[in-house]
């Protein structure tokens, strides 16, 4: 016989059932709005990112469009503004971003390039066998003393004509530095872009050299691609440099001629740090943080 206990037990799983059936009903309908939800801003986002790649298609061809009108404009420009000026260009080893476009438009411009390729980084005088034929010329020099020497011997000779150049000599037999073409005695260079750098690291024997060319007045500048950012545009411009950290680009091809004229003193290129994009026939040419 069906007694209370039974009833109530049956009640219980009466109960239990509708309450899992509720669960597992709501369950599949709150499961159903979500996918719809999910599938309607998939779908939005699908759109969005379509409207975002047209839009920047249509930026890049822009800016592909600017950059070669600017770069059009360059030669015309800077036309003859370096005639019968001279540079030196320091250079490092391996990947050389930027140097061919610092090359091209001071040819542009109508001035003569030497590049001097250092070894290694320093000009490798950390290396006894380097510094020992530095230091006949120098003075028996170690560490950083050395390394000031070198830089102050070097700028004085590469920024007077018709004079000995025991140093150079010294340190181009040795391998420590190569010029191309080669940095005849009868000449002198008016200016010189440092380029040199190690693995993300400027080289501070080229900026030395640039800051003791700098001193004995000639046009000193530091100049980075922007394609391979090397730090060397921010150590010059806190030396007290120019310094142009996107020389690869039109713009700054620009900004390159226009220092090594006199026509502008500053930090320019794309960098947080940088004064301006590029120069403007009104830039001043104060120091470079005026």
């Amino acid at each position: 016989m069906y007694n209370l206990r039974y009833h109530i037990a049956s009640l219980v799983a009466v109960f239990l059932a509708m309450a899992i059936g509720l669960l597992l009903g709501t369950i599949v309908v709150e499961r159903g709005t979500f996918d719809r939800q999910r599938d309607s801003i998939v779908e939005s986002l699908q759109d969005e990112f379509r409207t975002l790649a047209d839009e920047n298609d249509v930026l890049r061809t822009d800016n592909e469009h600017l950059d070669a009108f600017v770069g059009d404009l360059v030669p015309a420009l800077t036309g003859d503004v370096l005639a019968g000026k001279r540079f030196l260009v320091i250079a490092s080893t391996g990947r050389t971003d930027g140097l061919g476009a610092v090359t091209q438009a001071i040819g542009q411009a109508g001035g003569e390039v030497i590049v001097a390729t250092e070894s290694e980084a320093g000009m490798a005088l950390a290396d006894p066998a380097v510094s020992q034929v530095a230091t006949p010329v120098v003075g028996d020099l170690t560490g950083d003393d050395l390394v000031s020497a070198v830089s102050k011997t070097l700028a004085a000779e590469w920024a007077t004509p018709g004079v000995d150049r025991p140093l150079t000599d010294a340190l181009s037999e040795a391998g420590a530095i190569r010029f191309d073409p080669a940095l005849r005695e009868d000449v002198f260079v008016d200016g010189v872009i440092a380029m040199a750098a190690w693995d993300g690291v400027p080289d501070d024997l080229a900026l030395r050299i640039a800051e003791e060319l700098s001193r004995v007045g000639r046009i000193s500048i530091g100049a980075e691609a922007g394609t391979n950012p090397t730090g060397v545009a921010a150590a010059s411009a806190a030396q007290g440099l120019s310094a142009v950290d996107n020389a690869s680009s039109a713009a700054g091809r620009l900004s390159v001629v226009w220092l090594l004229a006199g026509r502008a003193k500053g930090y320019f290129g794309t960098g947080d740090a940088a004064d301006a994009p590029w120069p403007t026939m009104e830039t001043k040419t104060g120091s470079p943080k005026d």
